[in-house]
């Protein structure tokens, strides 16, 4: 195979020269599974709103702390339909009341004392029907997360766009000096 009149040696070398550094830019991308090319991504901070779960032979209670508002979801154990018509006290570090009934099987009180980072042992008292129980419960409460800054998310590698503008940019260049060579050495031959 013979190469082309118009392509001297050296731009041959340029031409490969710049393929081989946008190759190399793309390494990253051809990584696979057990071999680390760069950092690791940082997972998704998944924040669940601070709960509690307790559970006996009778009754399941999940309780969430939802805007200043303890929310309790009271089913029964064997078939997990909600229990409706409950009385439920709650009794903690700042917190001492009965729950009022929501909806089914749900029921609210207000907590604001609860907001604050910490752990709150609860004593519930429920009273359904037969059933009378006494349960303990530990609500944690954790650190709410500083919110990181859009610019900080949103930040590329400038240094990278400029390097690759600038290889097609002398590429260009090159080629376009290539074209009038050509076109000299066709018009001095013809």
């Amino acid at each position: 195979m013979t190469r082309p009149s118009f392509l001297p040696t050296w731009a041959a070398a340029c031409v490969a020269a710049i393929l081989l550094a946008l190759f190399s830019l793309s390494a990253p991308v051809i990584a696979h599974e057990g071999h680390d090319h760069g950092a690791t991504a940082k997972p998704a901070d998944v924040r669940l709103a601070p709960r509690f779960e307790v559970r006996n032979e009778d009754l399941e209670i999940v309780g969430v702390l939802a805007d200043r508002n303890l929310l309790i979801y009271v089913d029964r154990a064997s078939d997990n339909r909600p229990i409706q018509g409950a009385q439920i006290e709650v009794e903690g570090p700042g917190i001492k009341g009965v729950a009022t009934a929501m909806a089914d099987g749900v029921y609210q009180l207000p907590a604001a004392a609860l907001a604050q980072a910490g752990k709150y042992p609860l004593m519930l008292t429920i009273q359904a029907g037969e059933i009378v129980d006494l349960l303990a419960a530990t609500l944690e409460v954790g650190e709410v997360p500083v919110a990181t800054s859009a610019e900080k998310n949103t930040e590329r590698p400038w240094w990278l766009f400029a390097a690759i503008s600038l290889l097609l940019l002398c590429g260009g260049l090159v080629a376009r000096r290539l074209r009038r060579q050509a076109r000299e050495r066709a018009i001095h031959h013809a």
